[in-house]
């Protein structure tokens, strides 16, 4: 009696274990389902905000720096570009976030450098250098063919080959960081002859372009914490609301000492 009464206990235990078992299970795949419902749903929402990023454009600033409309006299020459990246601190970044951001940075940084007369080539070595450590050829042709091709096509083409290979953070860690840039640079510019490219509508679009970016990226962290650090980073730009050049120029340059602190967060 006692062994059967045993025999009982046992299978009833291996019956509790197996139904606790297919509950866990059960709740899993329910958890499972509810997460691939709510990345699809952030999903949708990062594309229609990389295709609005991308439909914008160029900023006017590095518009006018692209097509040489920006002449600086001899006089505004002499006050040299002392903010500007020295290409050898990029050598030694790890991270792949790290490279993309450089990248980005040392883009802007070139075309400011040409526009004093100054040498490129350390820019352009240490780009060409950073896009082989990163091995990602959509990146690579999106450098390649920034220059040349329609700049909202580059920057969709960019955003969809990354979706494909699974890389959309690494999509808004360069635009994020090219952002950066154009803001630091144009608060550091001491002639004020960058904010010159810009009109009230301009200016105001760089508010909406921040408000893309914070959007796209706190929505990316709720499913990759990695962005978080790069959230945080960028935190103090919510206070730039311009909707004229008259605010934008005020704005920036009592940020400057923030975005300084930004894009230095942008590279560690």
């Amino acid at each position: 009696m006692k062994k059967v009464f045993m025999s009982l206990i046992a299978v009833a235990m291996l019956c509790s274990c197996g139904g606790n078992k297919q509950k866990t299970a059960d709740a899993e795949q329910e958890k499972s389902f509810e997460q691939e419902q709510i990345e699809a749903n952030i999903k949708l929402q990062v594309d229609s905000l990389a295709a609005e990023f991308a439909k914008m454009g160029r900023t006017p600033f590095m518009q006018s720096l692209l097509e040489g409309k920006i002449e600086l006299t001899d006089e505004e020459k002499l006050v040299k570009p002392e903010y500007l990246i020295d290409p050898e601190s990029t050598t030694d970044l790890v991270t792949l976030s790290q490279k993309y951001r450089a990248i980005a940075i040392l883009d802007a940084d070139k075309y400011i450098a040409k526009a004093f007369g100054l040498p490129t080539d350390g820019y352009e070595s240490a780009i060409k250098k950073l896009v082989v450590d990163i091995d990602d050829s959509a990146f690579k042709l999106f450098v390649e063919e920034a220059d040349t091709v329609e700049h909202s096509t580059t920057i969709q083409k960019f955003y969809d080959a990354e979706n494909e290979n699974g890389r959309i953070n690494f999509f808004w860690d360069a635009t994020t960081a090219f952002l950066v840039e154009e803001l630091y640079i144009i608060s550091a510019d001491p002639n004020n002859k960058f904010i010159e490219c810009f009109d009230d509508e301009s200016a105001s679009n760089i508010t909406y372009r921040i408000i893309l970016f914070q959007n796209a990226l706190e929505r990316l962290k709720e499913y990759n914490p990695e962005l978080n650090e790069l959230c945080e980073s960028i935190r103090p730009l919510e206070d730039l609301n311009a909707i004229s050049v008259d605010e934008l120029k005020s704005q920036l340059k009592d940020m400057h000492d923030d975005l300084a602190k930004i894009r230095e967060n942008l590279l560690k």
